[in-house]
C-alpha cells in the first residue's frame, strides 16, 4: 500500500509548484516573452510540478498496482486504468510529461510562446490530479 507520508509530501509539493505557477499567470504575454529570466523560472516550475506529479503516480502505481516499469507515462496510465484518476486528467498529464521532457532533456525546442500558453491554460491538471489522488487515498484508508 502507498506510503501516507510520500503521498502527503508529493501532494504538498504539487500544490506549492502549482501555486507558484498561478502567481506567474499575471505576467503579460509580451513582458513574459521579453524576459528570459521569467521564462526560465516558469519552465523550472513546470518541471517541478510535473515531476512531483509523476513521482506520486509512480509511487502509487508500483505500491498498489504492482507496476514494475519506470516510465512516467506508464505510471499515469496505471492510475487511469485502476480508477485513481480520470481519463481527461491522465491524458493531460501524459501530455505534460512530454512537455517536461522537452524542458528538462531538450528532446525538442522550447518555445516561449508555448510555455506562456501552457501557463495560461493548462494549470488545472495539477488541481485535478491532486484532488483525484487524495479522494482515492481517502477511500483506501476508510
Amino acid at each position: 500500500m502507498a506510503d501516507a507520508a510520500v503521498i502527503g509530501t508529493k501532494l504538498e509539493q504539487i500544490e506549492q509548484y502549482h501555486s507558484e505557477l498561478r502567481a506567474k499567470q499575471d505576467l503579460g504575454r509580451e513582458p513574459f516573452l521579453e524576459d528570459i529570466t521569467q521564462q526560465r523560472a516558469v519552465e523550472r516550475m513546470f518541471e517541478n510540478a510535473i515531476q512531483a506529479s509523476v513521482d506520486l503516480a509512480k509511487h502509487i502505481a508500483s505500491t498498489d498496482f504492482g507496476y514494475e516499469e519506470n516510465t512516467s507515462k506508464g505510471a499515469v496510465k496505471v492510475l487511469r486504468d485502476n480508477g485513481v484518476i480520470r481519463e481527461e486528467t491522465a491524458s493531460t498529464l501524459i501530455d505534460a510529461v512530454g512537455f517536461r521532457n522537452i524542458l528538462a532533456h531538450e528532446y525538442g525546442t522550447v518555445r516561449p510562446k508555448q510555455v506562456y500558453e501552457y501557463l495560461q491554460t493548462d494549470l488545472g491538471v495539477y488541481d485535478d490530479f491532486s484532488r483525484q489522488v487524495a479522494t482515492w487515498w481517502h477511500e483506501q484508508a476508510n
